[in-house]
């Protein structure tokens, strides 16, 4: 019996024309060269730089946009306003979105993987991020990303206060990270001591290569190098619980490993003066003056310095302004703010009553 002619195709990635045998199964859909290549590049790790870059990018646009936003909801910006703000933020996020898609198909992981976190059929996610399309966002987000970036509009302090001495203004950075916030906070305390960092690593009983890494943020220590670190340094450890605490949290936006907050009143009050303090302490301990004006002079240089001390909380829109010019995230203290102020468990035995009470 004759076999059959080859069939005359089209490759599907050069467009070149090809002889495809007549055999059982399924059609070639591309040509030898471009199944040899595919086949050399699989071989090959991938080049995630570019995809690691715009991800970072879009990463750091969302905590600018969201701490951008917070304060505008703080300074009570036209509810318009604030709707322009969310729909940008939904941009953003669908940009970050393009860059996971990108770099988790470069890493060769399949539509399944992706599609299940976003509660999505793997069909419908690869039908709306095409290579196409994720290139074409891609694109335009690097080409947006260099024109200026707005930001929120301050208050001018009435003429008649007394002038704050000069100081860094410590409104205008973004939201920390909790790692760098924690870094931070032990650099501060290291420059107290007013020694050399391989002075404090040998105390420590770390490397002096170690501890630069921990206090410049690319390293997270376990927490019994935290409590080294800040005994040999003078620092108070429940300052740097709280901080510690939220370095170690996964990602995951459906985790909350959160320790749950103290039961008791007054202990919540003190677990949240530390905290407090903690955040004080990340952003280098900052002049009063200089925090007043980042909250647009909405709070008192006395209750500011009462409220660091430990003799004052305020109310939680006060507290999150305070937090938020401290470059913090006050969703990390807000369960120490309601602990704080919740009326202490009645005992497990029931009310106690004194002997009078029966005569």
């Amino acid at each position: 019996m004759t076999p059959a002619p080859p069939s005359r195709r089209t490759c599907t990635k050069c467009k070149q024309p090809f002889l495809q045998e007549t055999r059982r199964g399924r059609p070639n859909s591309t040509c030898t060269h471009c199944r040899a290549a595919a086949r050399q590049k699989n071989l090959n790790p991938p080049d995630l730089a570019l995809p690691e870059a715009d991800l970072n990018a879009a990463a750091e646009d969302l905590n600018r946009s969201a701490s951008d936003f917070l304060a505008a909801v703080q300074q009570n910006t036209p509810t318009p306003l604030l709707l322009h703000r969310i729909k940008s933020i939904q941009q953003m996020v669908e940009d970050a979105e393009a860059a996971a898609i990108r770099r988790g198909r470069l890493q060769g992981d399949p539509w399944k993987a992706l599609a299940q976190p976003m509660n999505v059929s793997p069909e419908r996610l690869r039908k709306r991020w095409t290579e196409e399309k994720l290139d074409r966002r891609l694109h335009r987000r690097r080409k947006n990303r260099d024109g200026p970036v707005p930001t929120t509009p301050r208050r001018t302090p009435p003429e008649n206060t007394t002038s704050p001495p000069k100081e860094p203004d410590v409104g205008g950075v973004p939201t920390m990270t909790p790692q760098f916030q924690l870094a931070s906070a032990l650099s501060c305390l290291q420059r107290q001591t007013s020694q050399t960092i391989k002075k404090t690593a040998s105390e420590a009983a770390v490397s002096a290569s170690y501890l630069s890494r921990i206090l410049n943020g690319t390293r997270l220590p376990a927490w019994d190098i935290v409590k080294r670190l800040t005994n040999v340094c003078g620092g108070d450890l429940a300052e740097l619980r709280v901080l510690w605490e939220a370095a170690q949290r996964p990602p995951a936006p459906d985790t909350n490993n959160r320790p749950p907050a103290p039961s008791q009143r007054e202990e919540a009050q003190r677990a949240f003066h530390a905290a407090l303090r903690g955040v004080y302490l990340g952003a280098n301990r900052p002049h009063l003056w200089a925090l007043r004006h980042a909250m647009h002079d909405t709070i008192t240089i006395g209750t500011l310095a009462r409220t660091l001390k430990g003799g004052y909380i305020p109310d939680w829109p006060v507290v999150a302004r305070l937090v938020f010019a401290l470059h913090g995230r006050p969703a990390d203290l807000r369960p120490l703010w309601q602990a704080a102020h919740q009326e202490n468990p009645p005992d497990q035995d029931g009310p106690r009553l004194s002997a009078g009470s029966f005569g």
